[in-house]
This record gives C-alpha cells, structure tokens and sequence, in this order.
C-alpha cells in the first residue's frame, strides 16, 4: 500500500525534525568554536547569523508560495516571536557563559554551552514550529472575534 500526501502542506514532521537537529548541530558547533574576541560580539554574530538564515527561510517560502509549488496560502510568518526567542535564547546562552566563567576554563565553558544551544534548538524549535503551523493557528478576519469589556 502507498501513501500519498496530497492533503499535506510541506514537509513532512520527520524531515523537520531532521533540519532543526541540523539547525541545532550548527549553532551548538558556532557558539562552541566561538570567535576569539570577547563574548558578547560572539553572541551578536551567532543573533546576526539567525536572523539571516530566518529571512533565507521566509524568503524561500515566499518564492515556492508565489511559483505555486506550495498550495494554499502561506502562513503568517511570525517574524516578532521568533527574533524575540532567538535574542532571548542569545541572551540566555551569553548569560550563562558569564556565569559560567567563575568555576571552568573558557573552551569548557564555550562547548557546555554550545551544546546547550544546540539542543535547546534541536528539541524546542520543531515544538515552536509546531505551535505555529498547527490548523487551529490559523484564522481568518471573519473568524476573529472582538474582546468583550
């Protein structure tokens, strides 16, 4: 028996799964081989390099969307939640290497937290992702209801 997927939209849960782990393997390696200058000009390139590869993303859905190759219309990208969770998860990871510092060396210092990055993004971002392609997310003008006083 053959399964077909034409009522899906985009890839399937497995294949995202499998680019968050890739997501995460990066960052975590990124932060863990860290720069050389100080921490905080670390952090803002790991944040720069997020928020690059977050446009890319967007901008690659936008282009599928209008070449037809995705049916229906493309969710509202959620681009205020995810740049303030990628500088929260910047700004976590920054804070914990400064606290960090007082009891390891830097290069232990700079993997733990690599790792931690790494798998914050392997294992959160497909839960977020979820959450925001999830059919109940979706709603449309007629459908959204005023706040009662």
């Amino acid at each position: 028996m053959t399964r077909t997927h034409a009522h899906r939209q985009g890839p399937s849960p497995r294949a995202i799964r499998v680019v968050f782990i890739l997501t995460g393997l990066y960052f975590g390696w990124r932060w863990a081989a860290g720069g050389h200058g100080p921490a905080w000009q670390h952090a803002l390139q790991v944040l720069a390099t997020m928020l690059i590869a977050m446009t890319l993303v967007q901008s690659i859905r936008w282009w599928r969307t209008r070449r037809g190759k995705r049916q229906g219309a493309m969710n509202r990208f959620p681009w205020r939640n995810l740049i303030l969770f990628k500088l929260l998860l910047v700004a976590l990871a920054l804070g914990a290497e400064y606290l960090l510092l007082h009891w390891m060396p830097l290069a232990h210092v700079r993997l733990l937290v690599g790792a931690c990055l790494g798998t914050a993004i392997a294992v959160g971002a497909p839960i977020l992702h979820r959450r925001h392609n999830s059919p109940s997310r979706t709603t449309s003008p007629t459908t959204t209801s005023a706040p009662t006083s």
